[in-house]
């Protein structure tokens, strides 16, 4: 180790050129990876969960994909001008290659491609026999049209063989239907739609937290280092590591999604917090030491070299924890910032400190400006420290005692409103078309069964649509009992299930011709499908009901039944449960491996100890605050634990590292000596630290919202921890020790 470090010296201090050069080499090579860079727009590469993929694959197999754009829109009535107007805007549709097919009120009227012709047609006893089937027939009531008449809603069926189609449609539809409605009100959902509108944000977010990373990097720096040269060389040291990640990243063929967009402003800010605290210790040594700059610049390598290589692995293993989880887009964000930690460890060390070599910075701020605030800051830590002991450590047990319960109380939530602000319009999409329609989520059960056409089944199958429609989160349910009910109250005395499954298969024939049939069973006839529409979007609920579907289910069908539940709302349901459920397990691994570090450096049980307390109990009191401030827990807020895990060590284990290699003779003076010298250091880490995670409260995406706020109270909490808790820890356990050794 320690020759490869006179080996990484010689190279800095030898040959800078060459390692800038290398360096900067890279940096515009890597440029090539940039150009193809593309959104991932799918959820469901994610789900791992082995029954979960089997269930929908053999739906796909059997009845294609489930896709569906909901169009709604009030109306005043059922009229001429009505129905000329959803006319229009259907012919406006048809014309968009993206779309397979459309289910509107036409359907139930003669299809007539001709406007003139389809004027010609609409006689009034024509929309009056309308009203009367509507109002008659509730087949379409809370799907096609509203209870009260007072709105219509279109169903699309996109192309998914189309390329691209699922942004290609969400672009052409964000340009028809407001050019379309102007003025008038109007409504667009579907989980198409929604994982469309999701992956917006997410570019969105990407190019402002580039631009915010760039400008706190750019603004920070100059406030602490006033020096154009040392400015551009920060900026370099910040930048180069970021692009070197993702033009690996891009080159391996990976696109950009909800979880690795953060990768950018992770990789500026550690790589910025890493650069300050070596330029902040250099800068103040060269200040305040009389010893040769050259002196000075081999003194700060071989000091700043292995605490600094010990925070690069904890930050590694914060990230690395989250490895393990189901979703590889969360193992893809785990490795690649991993990597940017990495990178960032050697580019900072080779940049920095070539740059260094070749340059001696000179700043304008004057010193005993700094050493005034300094000294006052530092002597307000002391007296804390020194005098109040007992009572620091007293208040921050209490503390953390009061927390626990918020802790533990914390509630389970990943719905619509945990994702977009209340303003957003997908919101105001949903609840109009939960309130006028069904849905807009729907659970799929796929029912087989021996005689699946044989009118006693059937009942069972009639039964249990009276059962789920009992629950309610359940406000719509549909399946081949609905269809073959509507046509015997059409063609008969009243809705009823017909003896002869003769006559019921010419009743799916009937609707076969009309597409309707495929929506409720599968090809052979062998697989009933019941669409249960549900009006919740919480994850945890959602998987929960479909628990107690399935439950209901099997309860009422005969046994030898088979039904399973599936579709992309539970499919996406149980794949949030798993990854939260990895998170957990991921946090504690992390906590487990930090905790070997700490005893492989410091060689202490008490030292590994007091330092393990003092990162993870900022984590657990930010929660508890989070927790009481209504965040939810889900797999955005959970992720924050395990990475800032990896990042709060960082200023602790530089404090430890320096307590515990300082030659003073007593704890006290090794403790005065220790915050003399890392005071500013740990502010200035832990000021970049929070402010780049306060970037993502910027957010408008709340899941990056909620993340940025849980992590800059951590850091703050941690600061406080670093600069007042664990000194005063050390210096009880002294007392502690020395206590108990014999007069």
């Amino acid at each position: 180790m320690k020759k490869l470090a006179e080996l990484a010296y010689y190279l800095v201090s030898q040959k800078p050129y060459a390692v800038i050069i290398v360096i900067f080499a890279a940096f515009f090579l890597s440029f090539g990876a940039f150009l193809h860079v593309e959104t991932d727009d799918d959820f469901e590469s994610g789900i791992t969960d082995p029954a979960v993929l089997k269930t929908l694959a053999r739906f796909k197999a059997e009845f294609g994909h489930e896709q569906q754009i909901l169009i709604a829109f009030p109306v005043e009535q059922i009229n001429r001008e009505t129905l000329l107007d959803l006319w229009r805007l259907v012919q406006k549709l048809r014309a968009l290659p993206q779309i397979q097919g459309i289910m509107s009120l036409l359907d139930v009227l003669q299809p007539i491609n001709r406007r003139e012709h389809f004027e010609a047609y609409l006689q009034d006893f024509r929309i009056e026999n309308l009203r009367e089937m509507l109002q008659k027939n509730r087949l379409f009531d809370k799907f096609l049209v509203s209870a009260d008449g007072r709105a219509l809603q279109i169903v699309i069926v996109p192309d998914l063989a189309f390329p691209d189609c699922q942004k290609q449609l969400y672009k052409e539809l964000n340009q028809l239907l407001p050019a379309y409605f102007g003025a008038r009100e109007f409504h667009v959902f579907g989980y198409m739609y929604f994982k469309e509108r999701f992956f917006e944000f997410i570019e969105r977010n990407n190019l402002m937290f580039i631009t915010l990373g760039f400008i706190l990097c750019t603004v920070l720096a100059w406030f602490f280092f006033p020096d154009i040269v040392v400015l551009v060389l920060i900026l370099c040291a910040v930048g180069i590591p970021a692009v070197l990640t993702f033009a690996i990243y891009f080159s391996n063929g990976n696109k950009i999604n909800i979880f690795t967009s953060p990768i950018i402003p992770f990789a500026l800010i550690i790589s910025l917090s890493e650069i300050i605290y070596l330029l902040s210790f250099f800068v103040r040594t060269h200040k305040h030491g009389n010893r040769s700059y050259d002196l000075l610049h081999r003194e700060n390598f071989f000091r700043l070299l292995r605490p600094c290589l010990i925070n690069a692995l904890t930050t590694l293993i914060g990230f690395l924890s989250l490895s393990y989880s189901p979703s590889p887009n969360i193992r893809l964000f785990s490795l690649y910032t991993s990597l940017a930690c990495f990178l960032s460890y050697f580019v900072t060390f080779g940049l920095i400190f070539s740059v260094l070599k070749l340059y001696q910075p000179k700043f304008s701020r004057e010193v005993q400006k700094e050493r005034r605030y300094g000294e006052g800051i530092r002597r307000s830590l002391r007296n804390a420290i020194f005098r109040h002991t007992g009572k620091v450590l007293i208040i921050s047990t209490i503390v953390g005692i009061m927390a626990l319960p918020f802790v533990f109380s914390a509630q389970k939530r990943n719905s619509l409103e945990d994702s977009f602000s209340a303003a957003d319009p997908i919101l105001a999409s949903w609840k109009y078309i939960e309130t006028n329609f069904s849905g807009p989520y729907q659970l799929l059960l796929m029912i087989s069964h021996p005689a699946p056409l044989e009118k006693g089944f059937l009942e069972d199958v009639d039964r249990l649509h009276a059962k789920l429609l009992q629950m309610p989160e359940v406000n719509r349910v549909f399946s081949l009992v609905s269809l073959v009910k509507s046509f015997t109250e059409s063609f008969s005395s009243g809705p009823e299930i017909p003896e002869s499954e003769q006559l019921i298969f010419s009743i799916l024939e009937f609707f076969d011709a009309r597409g309707v049939a495929e929506m409720v069973i599968s090809s052979n006839a062998d697989i009933l499908l019941m669409r249960v529409a549900i009006n919740i979007s919480d994850d945890f609920k959602i998987y929960e009901l479909g628990q107690r579907i399935l439950e209901r289910s099997r309860a009422t069908l005969p046994p030898s039944t088979q039904v399973e539940i599936t579709g992309e709302v539970y499919s996406h349901a149980v794949l949030q449960i798993n990854i939260l459920d990895n998170i957990s397990s991921s946090f504690a691994a992390a906590i487990l491996m930090i905790s070997v570090v700490f005893l492989l450096v410091f060689r202490r049980l008490s030292l590994s100890f007091i330092a393990l307390l003092v990162n993870f109990y900022p984590i657990f009191f930010a929660y508890a605050v989070a927790f009481l401030a209504g965040i939810p827990l889900n797999p955005s807020t959970a992720i924050a634990g395990c990475v800032m895990s990896g990042l709060i060590v960082d200023d602790t284990l530089h404090t430890i590292t320096f307590y515990h290699d300082s030659h003073q003779r007593s704890t006290q003076r090794r403790l005065l000596f220790t915050m003399q010298q890392m005071t500013w250091p740990v502010i200035y880490s832990s000021i970049l630290l929070g402010l780049g995670n306060a970037i993502f409260v910027f957010s408008d995406f709340k899941p990056f919202a909620y993340f940025g706020a849980i992590g800059a109270l951590i850091v703050v909490i941690g600061v406080l921890g670093d600069l007042i808790v664990l000194p005063g820890c050390i210096l009880a356990y002294d007392r502690l020790k020395n206590a108990r050794k014999p007069a």
